[in-house]
């Protein structure tokens, strides 16, 4: 493996790691939101949810 491909895999495991944390501070936003049913908020939690799922799901590739 060249130094390029470790740096890049280095990269890849931080942004990972930093898409995972989001996503578990997303879905405590959500439950939040259910509980206050607050469905504005909500919404906007889910959507964000999908965005960084989709990411994750491209990096784990």
């Amino acid at each position: 493996m060249t130094y390029s491909q470790m740096w890049n895999n280095a990269g890849n495991e931080a942004e990972i790691l930093y898409l995972e944390q989001q996503i578990m501070a997303i879905k405590k936003e959500i439950k939040r939101a259910k509980t206050a049913e607050q469905q504005e908020i909500l919404d906007q939690a889910n959507r964000k949810l999908t965005e960084l799922e989709a990411k994750l799901d491209e990096l784990e590739e």
